[in-house]
């Protein structure tokens, strides 16, 4: 019974063999899919955020879908080899319509072997819908709140051809016992098949909008990493290490930096290939990795079209290093030549700003830094 214990290099911990979902995701393969902020569980961890809870529209990683070619669209800017449906939940009444027609969409689009995954409560899930769900996505992931009454929609699902697995938080006050037995009845409704059957443990995350919950419920947040629940790394890693010897069943222990040092700057290098501009200097190490660093270049009057040109005519800057940036005004150039030629620049522009900006190669172009160049 007893399985291989995997330590890998970014702090996460598994037994056996890691399901494809998470290998894609993990090499940042995978397009996020937030279908719905919906959800009739109303779990008191859940970390969405306030604008995406508030926002009307799916997500296509940070690319609101208006209409299916945003999505073909934000696949093929990534190279994604997969997606993974969230949310919300997914597969309820208010969104099993948009899940339905995206994974088809996806799968038609790009090709069979694009692996879906999907996570649900599954409160609504029927043999109906799981015969749909299953033409198209690939792996299924339970979200396990009560042990006795959820395993049925589990055991429902159990009986298609399809992977599956549970994916749930790592509570410290649920205590290992719990986790334990989650694992063991699992393990208990098994049929005997060729399908993948995985157990997914997340360190538990603190946001804006579950802080007070966390709190509410004697949690408390790590002191070393403000994002993390103290306790929950530690309370997975020794389930891990239960499992090992305890269970045949594959067990990973995802912690938050899976998430922010390896799954997210690899994502964003599969983005930054596609988007990037010939004075663009992408960011290759440490806490930035895979932003953009940019200079830019804005002005009072907002004649970009006559800057550039007397940039190009009169600093003899090349013109592929002088990008006009409509949605925010501005020119984007070479941080390190922008530098370099500050003072000429000014002398003909004494008014224009002069900065360097850190950005993501993502839709919505989040700046995270931004240093004037006095």
């Amino acid at each position: 019974m007893k399985q291989k214990l995997t330590k890998t290099s970014w702090g996460s911990f598994y037994t056996g063999t890691l399901s494809r979902g998470c290998q894609q995701c993990i090499a940042g393969e995978k397009l996020v899919v937030l279908v719905t902020t919906e959800c009739s569980s109303n779990c008191f961890y859940c970390p969405l955020s306030i604008e995406r809870k508030s926002s009307p529209y799916s997500y296509a990683n940070e690319r609101p879908i208006l209409n299916l070619s945003d999505l073909q669209k934000e696949a093929s800017l990534m190279d994604a080899q997969g997606a993974s449906m969230t949310g919300g939940d997914p597969v309820e009444s208010h969104s099993i319509l948009s899940t339905l027609e995206y994974t088809h969409f996806l799968h038609k689009t790009f090709s069979d072997d694009f692996h879906i995954h999907l996570y649900t409560r599954g409160k609504e899930l029927s043999s109906e819908i799981l015969t749909k769900l299953v033409a198209n996505i690939d792996e299924l992931r339970f979200h396990v709140m009560n042990l006795k009454t959820d395993f049925t929609q589990v055991e429902l699902a159990l009986r298609f051809d399809i992977d599956i697995g549970i994916e749930v938080p790592i509570i410290p006050t649920k205590g290992i016992d719990y986790y334990r037995e989650l694992i063991t009845r699992f393990s208990l409704i098994l049929p005997k098949s060729d399908q993948f059957y995985f157990i997914n443990l997340n360190e538990l995350e603190v946001a804006e909008t579950n802080y007070r919950n966390l709190l509410a419920h004697n949690l408390k947040v790590n002191s070393e990493n403000e994002s993390a629940i103290k306790g929950s790394s530690e309370l997975g890693k020794k389930i891990v290490e239960w499992a090992a010897n305890n269970s045949e069943i594959p067990v990973h222990f995802c912690p938050l930096t899976t998430k922010d040092s390896v799954q997210l700057p690899n994502r964003l290098f599969r983005i930054v290939n596609n988007v990037q501009l010939p004075s663009d200097v992408v960011i290759s190490d440490g806490p930035d990795k895979g932003l953009l660093l940019r200079g830019i270049i804005k002005s009072p009057s907002k004649d970009l079209d006559l800057i550039r040109h007397i940039l190009i005519t009169k600093i003899q800057i090349p013109e592929d290093l002088l990008h006009i940036d409509q949605e925010r005004e501005q020119i984007l150039t070479n941080a390190a030549l922008l530098d370099e030629m500050k003072e000429r620049i000014r002398k003909i522009f004494p008014n224009v700003v002069l900065g360097i900006i850190e950005e993501y190669p993502t839709y919505d172009r989040l700046q995270t830094t931004f240093f004037p160049l006095e």
